[in-house]
């Protein structure tokens, strides 16, 4: 797979609580590793695509941080050096959600909690309308567009970027190969597997603390045989120990860890998808959601109660759940 990054957002560590770094660099990395699969309903036209796509950007999500901002339950008085400042890049005025469901046979609920439901509930919601300080548009043009069910085993229990691209490209050809920036595509992980950078060891990997970096990221990517650009982002597990939530009294601890995470990199593919900069805070090099990913705020999305992360707002100059 070459990899060619016009815009890398990579993890760094500037303060205990937040940590995020920003980087650009127009040098091909080493090829990826030849893909270790035996794959299912990802055909051999998938692999290939995967090898040579290019991916032009992408932002890790950190672990969240044990500290003192942990579980702390809505303090909007806590103020930063710095909102969001816009840039040049696009941002996604309206989009649709695919999930891409890898290697779960009962369907998305019993694998993830209920992901499908935490994204129809955040159409139209006030959650949602925080959005539109950064897109200017209504929260009703982000909407929930289906699901791909995608078989793709490797020996290992282990992703790397050219088995994550196969799937999506997979997902994609089945989806009539809709992209751009009114789409993108959310790839969940099964519970027990671990993804990687290729050639690197920052992972998300829980049960291997020295190469667990990160809980989830987002990016965008170039397929030869798609016109657009594609936005998706990777959601593993995250029912697991610096990446997970709480139950709350509308959804179990399973659903609302999957649903923080998935909010995260929702409302970041929105503001900031790449592969330029749109809205970015240079000081802590950070995006909307990074900022207040420690918080675990109790948000009424739709009418259900979760237990989520809140996201920065340059109205309010802090975390917050609502315009």
């Amino acid at each position: 797979m070459k990899l060619i990054f016009a815009r890398i957002v990579a993890v760094c560590a500037f303060s205990a609580v937040f940590a995020a770094c920003a980087a650009r660099s127009e040098t091909p990395l080493p090829a990826a590793p030849a893909p270790d699969v035996a794959p299912s309903n990802v055909a051999p036209s998938d692999v290939e695509s995967a090898a040579t796509a290019r991916i032009l950007s992408y932002h890790l999500m950190p672990l969240r941080s044990r500290g003192p901002l942990m579980g702390v339950e809505g303090d909007r008085k806590i103020r930063y050096p710095a909102d969001l400042v816009r840039r040049k890049g696009p941002i996604m005025t309206a989009a649709a959600s695919f999930n891409i469901y890898v290697n779960c046979s009962t369907g998305g609920e019993s694998c993830w909690g209920d992901p499908e439901g935490f994204e129809k509930n955040l159409t139209g919601s006030g959650f949602a309308a925080l959005l539109k300080q950064y897109t200017q548009s209504p929260p009703s043009g982000y909407t929930f567009g289906g699901v791909f069910n995608v078989k793709y085993h490797t020996f290992t229990k282990l992703f790397y970027q050219n088995d994550l691209l196969a799937v999506l490209h997979a997902a994609l050809v089945r989806n009539g190969k809709k992209a751009g920036y009114s789409n993108m595509y959310h790839i969940f992980l099964p519970k027990g597997t671990d993804t990687c950078f290729d050639r690197t060891r920052s992972c998300y990997s829980p049960n291997h603390p020295s190469t667990n970096k990160f809980c989830a990221y987002h990016e965008s990517v170039k397929f030869d045989d798609v016109p657009d650009t594609v936005i998706a982002s990777v959601e593993p597990y995250q029912k697991e120990g610096f990446c997970a939530s709480r139950a709350s009294s509308g959804a179990t601890a399973l659903t609302n860890s999957t649903a923080s995470t998935l909010a995260h990199e929702v409302f970041e593919s929105i503001t900031d998808p790449g592969p330029a900069f749109a809205w970015f805070n240079f000081t802590f090099y950070s995006e909307v959601a990074d900022l207040c990913e420690t918080f675990q705020w109790k948000i009424s999305v739709g009418g259900t109660a979760y237990s989520l992360q809140p996201m920065y707002s340059n109205k309010y100059h802090a975390c917050a759940a609502g315009p």
